[in-house]
């Protein structure tokens, strides 16, 4: 319809009409170019809220994530430092051995300090996000998670040489009573009932204390651990200010 008119401004020599329906097809051509482009720009930006509310879900649950480990590796040192009191009080534990045994096992525990960001991967990889404070929030709290552990990596030898000693049945009794593992969470029973008599327990005790390895071993381990809930605290406080900051971002929207 504009095409064929302006053929018929063009044959009657219409300059002025044909100059006016030109202006009309440019606006019309610039003004749909905006629309496409504002709709583009929506359609990004809602993709990013929605990014930025999946990340702010995963870091929330590494959070979560990482007090438990916090309050797991409490425990463990907690019974590491009971058990290098035991071995220092040079005593028999007579007809109680269970408990201290279990305390061996508590202290020889370990978990993987990785926490996971694949939704922060996927939105790197899209562009996203924007903000760099967010960005440079997140990937403090990345580099500090990642030190951890590294640091922590390794597992301690003191766990190989402590259950090396504590025979099968009585790590079977402790795994089935005195340790527990829900929704990923790792919990230590520091009540569980009797898993062996009182002679195998004195028994696989005291091997435990006359092997030299054992106390500088467990000594070194505790000494790592019991620094490692004030320093996984730091990395919640990154992961948090992270948070915070997309919080203050998704008010804006």
């Amino acid at each position: 319809m504009l095409l064929r008119r302006i053929c018929q401004h063009v044959t009657e020599q219409n300059w002025f009409a044909v100059f006016l329906d030109f202006i009309i097809v440019v606006v019309g051509v610039f003004i749909g170019i905006q629309v496409a482009n504002w709709n583009a720009e929506r359609a990004e930006f809602r993709k990013e809220t929605g990014a930025l509310i999946e990340l702010k879900k995963e870091l929330k649950s590494s959070i979560d994530t990482t007090q438990s480990k916090i309050e797991a590796y409490q425990q463990a040192a907690a019974a590491g430092i009971r058990s290098l009191a035991f071995i220092d009080g040079q005593k028999s534990c007579a007809e109680n051995c269970w408990p201290v045994l279990v305390d061996f096992m508590h202290a020889s525990q370990w978990q993987d300090l990785n926490s996971r960001y694949a939704s922060y991967q996927n939105m790197r990889n899209q562009g996203f996000p924007k903000s760099t404070i967010i960005t440079d929030a997140v990937e403090a709290y990345i580099a500090q998670n990642k030190n951890n552990a590294d640091t922590y990596e390794l597992l301690p030898v003191y766990r190989s040489l402590v259950r090396q000693i504590i025979n099968v049945k009585a790590q079977n009794f402790y795994w089935a009573h005195c340790w527990s593992l829900i929704d990923g969470v790792e919990k230590y029973n520091l009540n569980c009932p009797l898993g062996v008599s009182e002679q195998e327990a004195q028994r696989m005790t005291e091997q435990i204390v006359n092997n030299p390895k054992i106390k500088p071993h467990l000594t070194e381990w505790i000494g790592a651990v019991v620094s490692l809930p004030a320093t996984l605290g730091g990395q919640n406080i990154a992961a948090q200010k992270a948070i915070d900051f997309i919080n203050e971002e998704l008010d804006r929207r």
